[in-house]
């Protein structure tokens, strides 16, 4: 039996059981219904992050002063958002599969804004009450608005469920009846928040969030700066992304620290005319663990346009084309999808362990040297990193991690095309 016949057989029972799952549909198609904004959001991503030495200060003599820094605004209504993005869509689309009233749709983006700490600390050290940061509304939060937006609308489907509402005469039009049928369990789920916030109020976290972020931040503290924890952070960074969490922030709050001193200290001994001899730094990661995007989807890429006959994944993949290039993925995480599909998860944990095994090995031979230090930007293309940090031989090793992760891709991506070949052919003659 082939690998991919293999994998059809034990992982799509698994990927039907998922979309059979109204909770997790509903929240796949939330995130689907994000791809818009993660394109356009891309585009002003990488106008302002874009890998040329001399670039932003070109652009400030050719636009003006500030000009550059304006184009955050698109940043900010697209990535900035995300969290509450998805918290509309993914409560509307429970509202309508369970049948709840509309107000019921409006009452998680209350509750997560309830959750928030409703503060904000100037860089004075002031604090403005009645305020919100935009980092509380994007994919950092994810994981309180996903809880927030479940229990809310569980709650209420299940108070509804057993006649805990007020039920209005016939001779009232249905829309404002079934509005008034979700009073009391509006009050209630209401009520219930406002007891969680004040219990977490009297904790040294404060808020939820903090909660969350703590717990899932707190074990990377022990990781330390060797190959295994580099194989750990990985796995988990892809987890999270996995679950719709911005892995990447979450994990390199804390391993970043660490990788960039080990990155100063390479820059130091080469400037020295010395060998640099940290082998885990941030340009290890950044060169040859992330080409096309966290999980090196770049080689995802690759792998639909060599063998994907299905009309969905030809456009996602000439959509997401241009982003990947410069490392930015989040159209294909979301577009694939990656969140929530089982099928994909595998090679998305698989790549970066598989091709960090590699490069350490490799670089712990002396078969390639380690990193330099020197910083590039993070939207540097393959082979362009590979060459300013490490020279030919960085080159060299970006095209044998490039082959590895096609390979690894390739079998799913045959299944997961096999799979929605079959449901536009459904679709079509439906």
């Amino acid at each position: 039996m082939s690998i991919t016949s293999l994998l059809e057989q034990k992982m799509l029972p698994l990927a039907e059981k998922i979309s059979s799952n109204i909770y997790l549909t509903a929240l796949k198609n939330a995130f689907i219904a994000l791809i818009p904004f993660l394109i356009v959001g891309s585009f002003f991503l990488l106008l302002t992050n874009f890998p040329i030495s001399g670039y932003n200060e070109f652009m400030t003599s050719l636009l003006g002063k500030g000009t550059l820094d304006k184009l955050n605004y698109g940043i900010n209504a697209s990535y900035g958002l995300m969290t509450l993005l998805v918290i509309i869509t993914f409560s509307k689309e429970l509202v309508e599969k369970l049948n709840l009233s509309q107000s019921t749709a409006i009452l998680p983006i209350a509750i997560f804004f309830l959750m928030l700490p409703g503060s904000v600390t100037t860089e004075s050290g002031n604090i403005v009450s009645g305020a919100y940061a935009l980092l509380d509304f994007s994919s950092e939060s994810m994981f309180l608005g996903i809880i927030v937006t479940v229990i809310t609308i569980k709650m209420v489907e299940f108070l509804e469920n057993r006649a805990f509402t007020i039920k209005m005469p016939d001779s009232v039009p249905p829309e404002i009846a079934k509005s008034f049928k979700s009073l009391v369990p509006i009050l209630v789920v209401l009520l219930f928040w406002i007891i969680i916030k004040v219990l977490f109020e009297s904790t040294h976290f404060g808020t939820p969030g903090k909660f969350i972020s703590v717990m899932l931040q707190e074990p990377l503290l022990y990781l330390g700066n060797s190959i295994f924890s580099q194989l750990i952070a990985e796995m988990m960074i892809s987890l999270f992304w996995f679950f719709g969490i911005h892995g990447d922030s979450i994990v390199t709050s804390v391993m970043g620290p660490i990788w960039q001193t080990l990155s100063a200290q390479n820059l130091a001994q080469t400037q020295a005319g010395l060998a640099a001899t940290n082998i885990i730094t941030q340009q290890f990661r950044d060169v040859y663990l992330i080409a096309g995007g966290t999980g090196f989807t770049g080689a995802l890429l690759i792998s639909i346009f060599m063998v994907a006959k299905s009309t969905r994944l030809k456009q996602l993949s000439k959509l997401a084309a241009p982003a990947a290039v410069f490392n930015i993925n989040e159209p294909i995480i979301f577009g694939l999808p990656i969140v929530l599909n089982p099928l994909m998860l595998i090679p998305f944990i698989i790549t970066p362990i598989v091709l960090c095994t590699v490069t350490y090995v490799v670089i712990a031979l002396g078969w390639v040297p380690p990193t330099s230090g020197v910083s590039i930007p993070w939207t540097t293309p393959i082979f362009v990193s590979g060459f300013l940090t490490t020279g030919v031989s960085g080159v060299v090793l970006q095209a044998v991690n490039l082959a590895i992760a096609t390979t690894i891709y390739l079998p799913f991506v045959k299944i997961l095309d096999k799979q929605y070949l079959h449901e536009e052919s459904q679709m079509a003659s439906a």
